[in-house]
């Protein structure tokens, strides 16, 4: 017994160094990260900083955190932010923020209100710390802008997971092709846009105000790793796929799907398939945001009609998005410049 009451008080020792050790690196660290900040001219401001959680967890709570960049305008206020992690797992982090956050750009201040905004950052437990999963979600959320404008939502979350991770738990082997392929996903429900914005361009038609589903799933691949080491080497997206894209706003009903690389000057160029149900709110709705002229309404819905008959559906749309030679269109409309999706190689 008195061997075994040794091993037990020696073994909480030996932990309770590991976590005091452990928090205090986790301290020094932020603190060290708050004065190189500060000594490059940004401004990172805190009221209080404290690490707690012994023994399981490595919990940092920042109060009155202030990070601003004086030469663009762009900055973040927030009354606390909360990240914790297991003592034996460090490499998995959860981040929670105040119900209340202002953000700054050179153009206005957003104030973003969200329920249980939280993070989850989840790294691969190698000496590069290669990412396996972020994922962003929120409750009910509201940003307003002194610029006049509002956007809520009942719900939202954004996700990136690595997917050679994903191979991995599913126990299925990783092929070359996924090397820094990462899947991308998005979810927002009861979409508010500015109700003042959306109350004008849904006038002249039966569209309620709120989107009622938005839905995403694709995929990047990127041209290296995100890791610790990222900021050594410019990450540029080498392909996108879009696997669905769903929409739902009242009984409109949008789906697309396609894949997008940059060509040798750097523009996006590629084909998205799009199909559109229930399409003819689009038009009034066209018009009122001054996609078309007035006087083109009735033209404009004629050619898509007839574009729609062709497919076999007058009520399904179905048109491609064509990125090509620096421009893009949509079916017969020309839109303009594609985007850039990285710098010209030529």
């Amino acid at each position: 017994m008195r061997r075994l009451i040794v091993i037990l008080v020696l073994a909480v020792g030996l932990w309770s160094g590991y976590w005091f050790a452990g928090s205090s690196a986790v301290q020094q660290g932020i603190e060290g990260w708050f004065a190189d900040q500060t000594a490059r001219g940004m401004t990172a401001e805190r009221t209080a900083l404290v690490v707690q959680g012994y023994p399981n967890r490595f919990d940092l709570r920042v109060e009155g955190l202030r990070l601003a960049d004086p030469q663009t305008g762009f900055g973040w206020q927030t009354p606390f932010a909360e990240v914790y992690s297991m003592t034996w797992k460090p490499w998995h982090i959860i981040a929670a923020v105040a119900p209340e956050q202002v953000i700054t750009t050179p153009d206005e201040e957003v104030i973003l209100r969200a329920d249980g905004l939280k993070a989850s950052l989840r790294a691969s437990p190698t000496l590069d710390l290669p990412l396996a999963a972020a994922i962003v979600e929120s409750g009910a959320f509201t940003a307003t802008s002194d610029a006049g404008w509002t956007v809520a939502g009942l719900r939202a979350a954004v996700s990136l997971k690595a997917v050679s991770e994903v191979a991995s738990e599913a126990g299925v082997p990783s092929v070359a092709e996924d090397e820094n392929r990462y899947i991308m996903a998005l979810d927002i429900a009861e979409l508010a846009p500015d109700p003042v914005e959306m109350a004008r361009i849904t006038a002249g038609s039966d569209l309620p105000p709120v989107i009622g589903l938005v839905r995403m799933l694709g995929s990047v691949k990127l041209s290296a790793p995100l890791d610790r080491n990222m900021g050594d080497t410019p990450v540029m997206p080498l392909a996108l796929k879009l696997d669905s894209l769903q929409i739902f706003w009242g009984g409109l009903e949008v789906a697309a799907s396609g894949t997008v690389t940059p060509d040798a000057e750097g523009y996006a160029a590629g084909r998205i398939e799009i199909a559109v149900t229930n399409w003819r709110p689009l038009v009034p709705v066209m018009v009122a945001s001054g996609a078309i002229k007035p006087e083109l309404a009735l033209t404009v819905e004629n050619m898509l009609n007839a574009l729609a008959t062709e497919s076999g559906d007058a009520n399904v749309l179905q048109l491609p998005l064509v990125l090509d030679g620096g421009r893009m269109s949509l079916g017969p409309l020309p839109l303009g410049a594609a985007p850039r999706m990285v710098a010209p190689t030529g």
